[in-house]
């Protein structure tokens, strides 16, 4: 009797080995759990990745779409650069040296002999009787009269006065001047060119290896020039998603798309005051968890990662405990709480290429189901512990 007694007494410890059983563990004596949700659990459809499935995605194919104004033969057309301030501009009055600063009516002249008494003769841009001239040079070597945007707006010119010349062209520059000048000066010519470009710029930062400000000029700057002129980025970089920031809103730019498909609605033409921003490749993660060998998270290479490289990354199923015919992508953790359910069959001949052509996108989860005979096999070993003590119990009874 005191025998039995006592087997009876190892086995119910046996049972609560939660209170006896050394490890980690947690008193929830303490916790005020949350009453479960009275609510029907959702049903998620799920997609078979075959061959149907590559061609609906064919079909509902939809073009890229610029998020903001992309440079196309089109807007390259129409770009034109618009003065702000401090910009300078170099202007050049043709037979009126008087007005630049200088004495010539063309860059190149040579100047006049110092003390020499003597004129020298017509040269070819010269004409017969006209009085002898050269060219006024400025600091920065070029002909013509430099001058700069002030920050109201405007510039002054001798025999015009100051005019307004804020967010107006080279060429409305020119022709203000023009009709300016026409009151004293019959059919003058000018040339009127940009020589500082010092008003507009955009900021370009992140993974790069110069990150700088770089200037907006009268040559159109894009996403791709402004990464190229910070040196390029580094090759932790994210070039599927950079990020370019204007008014406040960020716009999500494909690069590495425009990189390997030329593809022009990615190469967005930026403005004065735009943040181009070049993330790291840390968000730009998938997940491989369930029966592989190797459960890991594995980064995007330039924005792709097709489901075989996921597989292949992680050491491939494992093959006594997974089940492949059950290979799951999770899809949607950052769109919405309601996932896109993805499953392919590796039993399939088909599934081995159609595996090569399913791209992944940032924060998929790649899950590949246990099989019903290792679910088995590990009920049993929790349980195996429990029948050998309960085993042993009942021969020390005897």
């Amino acid at each position: 009797m005191t025998t039995r007694t006592i087997a009876a007494g190892l086995a119910a410890a046996s049972l609560c080995a939660c209170t006896l059983a050394p490890g980690p563990y947690l008193d929830t004596k303490r916790l005020e759990q949350p009453a479960p949700p009275e609510q029907t659990a959702e049903k998620f459809p799920v997609h078979t990745i075959d061959v149907g499935y590559f061609r609906q995605q064919r079909a509902a194919a939809v073009p890229a779409v610029c998020p903001l104004t992309c440079l196309t033969p089109q807007t390259r057309g129409h770009y034109e650069y618009r003065l702000g301030v401090g910009d300078q501009l170099t202007i050049i009055v043709w037979d009126h040296p008087e007005l630049t600063g200088g004495m010539g009516t063309a860059a190149g002249t040579p100047p006049l002999p110092a003390a020499s008494g003597v004129a020298p003769s017509p040269g070819p841009t010269q004409t017969q009787g006209a009085t002898p001239i050269a060219p006024t040079v400025t600091s920065s070597g070029e002909g013509g009269l430099t001058v700069r945007v002030a920050n109201n707006g405007t510039i002054f010119f001798p025999r015009v006065g100051r005019i307004k010349v804020q967010g107006m062209t080279a060429q409305e520059v020119q022709e203000a001047l023009t009709k300016g000048l026409a009151r004293t000066i019959r059919n003058p010519q000018l040339d009127v060119r940009v020589s500082g470009f010092n008003s507009q710029s955009v900021q370009v930062t992140g993974n790069l290896r110069t990150p700088a400000s770089e200037a907006i000029t009268d040559a159109p700057l894009t996403v791709l020039d402004a990464i190229n002129r910070a040196g390029g980025a580094l090759p932790d970089a994210d070039l599927q998603n950079v990020g370019v920031t204007r008014d406040g809103k960020r716009y999500t730019v494909d690069v590495a798309a425009l990189l390997e498909t030329g593809d022009p609605q990615q190469n967005v033409l930026l403005k004065d005051g735009d943040i181009i921003d070049v993330p790291d490749r840390s968000n730009s993660r998938v997940f491989v968890l369930g029966e592989v060998n190797k459960p890991t998270s594995l980064p995007m290479n330039r924005g792709r990662l097709t489901l075989a490289d996921a597989l292949t990354g992680a050491g491939s199923l494992d093959v006594k405990t997974g089940d492949p015919r059950y290979v799951y992508v999770v899809r949607g953790a950052d769109k919405t709480l309601t996932p896109d359910v993805y499953q392919l069959d590796m039993t399939q001949v088909d599934a081995l290429m159609l595996m090569t052509k399913f791209d992944l996108q940032p924060k998929d989860v790649v899950y590949v189901q246990v099989s019903s005979a290792a679910r088995f096999n590990r009920a049993l070993e929790q349980i195996t512990p429990t029948l050998q003590s309960l085993f042993y119990t009942v021969q020390l009874s005897r």
